[in-house]
């Protein structure tokens, strides 16, 4: 009699664990963390330009102007102007000669930097708290009020034009910008950054202002800092220095189309062939993007430098060093804020170059039919990994939400981007994958000893697999 009881009791005061700590990617404290970090503060003044801020318990600021710009917006005998100006923004300013702004910049020990991409141009400094006034006004002053320094136009140029030479010979840099040209084939989104030396000469005071008046416009800006700053603060000097700025109402009219095409620049003199092979991706904002940088970590990367062999957890990388076809590949996904490039570099020796290519395409088979949810785990914590070092510095977090605000008006908080992530399984992986790879006409772009890569139709060949 007495066994029965102690059982039935056992049973009721029992409590099986039902929920799996492995289904659980993060403890609650860390999600609680996550939740509690800073927000952003978002103001327009009545001009359109945006302030953004993100107040950080520390004593150094970033602060920039991002401006939707860049060569993408350029007509063809501008291409080029928007990456020149960078050249030129910090010579001089029509209420600063170029030694008081000099001194200035060097008294205030903040590093001033630029660059200009695709669609957008960036102006930002790094300075400690108690400096941002002094910063914004130097930013602001060279940027909307720059004097266009004759003397240093000319010496720029030729800066530039040895720039241009070395953007040259870094083969990498070169292929993307091929791998543009092709996909995005009579659009302004095939233009470089740096344009053609034929423009560089004829840039002068009228061309670089006529430029910055149609596209350095408030409604197509935004100041953001990210550090030790008050919102108020930041606002306060917005209005005492960009208030000003008159509205010119320029209308983006680019436009994109891709096209699934191929470009080869042979030179045999290059030990091996570099080779870019993508499809159309989605955009920045697309919901579809975070699936797919999922799926571009599983395709993962790896060069000689790394270990190899059976035992890698990434099954390109397995067979890539296992069979010695390639020095090194990386899975890329570019995105604009109207389209994007998903695919694969990679750099092997001529004869390797059909299995390699071969090794890529089966690998984009897989994510489009069988990728299993052990590869996404393991994918979605290194994309974690990646997005959490990106936004830990003040300077990645201020380009991260300079371009969130440039193109979405909204910049989505890290716990909900981190949400987002963890409710992507295999099945959204395959579905996502299905519509923008499977059966997809892709563009390829390849320098180097290119003899051995296969020719366009059987690229496209392998875009699909054969199923009953």
């Amino acid at each position: 009699m007495f066994k029965p009881v102690v059982q039935q009791l056992t049973r009721i005061l029992w409590s099986p664990l039902k929920n799996s700590v492995r289904n659980n990617p993060y403890p609650a404290p860390y999600q609680k963390f996550l939740m509690h970090l800073p927000q952003i503060e978002c103001s327009v003044l009545e001009n359109g330009l945006t302030v953004v801020t993100e107040e950080r318990e520390c004593y150094n600021t970033c602060v920039g102007l991002y401006i939707n710009g860049g060569s993408r917006y350029e007509s063809l005998f501008e291409n080029g102007i928007a990456h020149f100006f960078e050249h030129i923004a910090f010579k001089g300013t029509c209420a600063r000669t170029k030694t008081e702004l000099e001194k200035q910049m060097s008294s205030v020990g903040a590093r001033f930097n630029c660059f200009t991409t695709r669609e957008m141009v960036v102006y930002y400094a790094e300075c400690l708290g108690e400096d941002l006034p002094l910063v914004v006004d130097i930013l602001s002053d060279c940027v909307f009020n720059n004097c266009y320094s004759r003397p240093d136009m000319t010496e720029q140029k030729s800066v530039v034009f040895s720039e241009m030479i070395e953007h040259d010979n870094n083969h990498n840099e070169t292929l993307f910008d091929y791998l543009h040209s092709t996909a995005f084939q009579g659009t302004p989104l095939a233009q470089t950054v740096m344009g053609p030396s034929c423009n560089l000469y004829n840039f002068n005071e009228c061309t670089i202002s006529r430029y910055l008046q149609r596209f350095f416009d408030p409604t197509r800006t935004v100041l953001v800092a990210v550090g030790g700053v008050k919102h108020e603060q930041l606002m306060c000097l917005a209005c005492s220095y960009l208030s000003k700025l008159e509205t010119n109402k320029c209308f983006d009219t680019c436009e994109y189309r891709f096209t699934g095409s191929e470009v080869r620049y042979r030179d045999d003199s290059m030990p091996v062939a570099n080779v870019a092979c993508a499809v159309e991706g989605p955009s920045f904002c697309d919901p579809d993007n975070l699936v797919m940088d999922v799926a571009a970590n599983v395709v993962g990367g790896w060069d000689r430098s790394q270990p190899g062999g059976a035992d890698h957890p990434v099954r390109v990388a397995r067979l890539a060093s296992s069979g010695d076809f390639c020095d090194s590949y990386k899975a890329f996904n570019i995105n604009y804020k109207d389209t994007g490039l998903w695919g694969v570099q990679f750099m092997a020796p001529t004869l390797k170059l059909e299995d390699m290519l071969y090794v890529v395409q089966d690998q984009w088979m897989r994510l489009c039919t069988m990728v299993t949810d052990g590869e996404v785990e393991r994918a979605k914590r290194e994309l974690k990994t990646n997005l959490l070092c990106k936004t830990e510095s003040c300077r990645g977090e201020c380009h991260d939400i300079g371009r969130w605000m440039l193109y979405n008006g909204h910049r989505p908080p890290l716990y909900e981007r981190m949400q987002k992530i963890d409710k992507i399984f295999a099945k959204e992986v395959k579905e996502v994958c299905s519509r923008y790879i499977y059966d997809k006409c892709p563009a390829v772009a390849a320098i180097g000893q290119t003899e051995g890569l296969p020719d366009y139709t059987r690229i496209r060949a392998g875009m699909y697999w054969l199923r009953l």
